[in-house]
């Protein structure tokens, strides 16, 4: 069967060079780190975000488009780099199994959330202070 070349691409228009530029901000991902080792970062929290909303390892694995297995290893890596037990399985019965955040996990989770506002706040104003010449006018100043 031949190969089909795909067509050119188009090119996009550039923007006028006196357009106001778009909204700056700076972004960053952050992992905590113990003994040289990634231990919590953006992926292993959606993780336990998700195991927290479904209540169930399974189910979580599939929202994030992940094995199960795959979830399961992140979770235990989780608990030896910290030493932290995060999870706790529910055994079957007539409502079924799941997995729940242990009272640990919670507190880990919201830890890591507090520490993210917090940097991100910091980031935001060392943007603004670093980047000012370039930002938009706003509008009445």
């Amino acid at each position: 069967m031949p190969r089909v070349q795909p067509g050119p691409r188009k090119r996009r228009e550039k923007a006028p060079s006196d357009a106001p530029p778009g909204a700056w901000e700076g972004r960053l991902r952050l992992w905590i780190v113990i003994d040289g080792l990634n231990a919590l970062g953006p992926g292993k929290v959606r993780l336990l975000e998700a195991i927290a909303a479904a209540k169930s390892l399974s189910a979580a694995a599939k929202k994030l488009r992940m094995s199960y297995r795959a979830a399961w290893k992140h979770l235990r890596f989780i608990e030896e780099r910290t030493g932290i037990a995060v999870v706790e399985p529910r055994r079957g019965g007539r409502s079924g199994g799941g997995t729940d955040l242990t009272p640990q996990g919670k507190a880990l989770l919201k830890a890591y959330h507090n520490f993210h506002r917090e940097v991100e706040d910091h980031v935001r104003s060392a943007c603004h202070r670093h980047f000012a010449p370039w930002f938009p006018r706003q509008s009445g100043t």
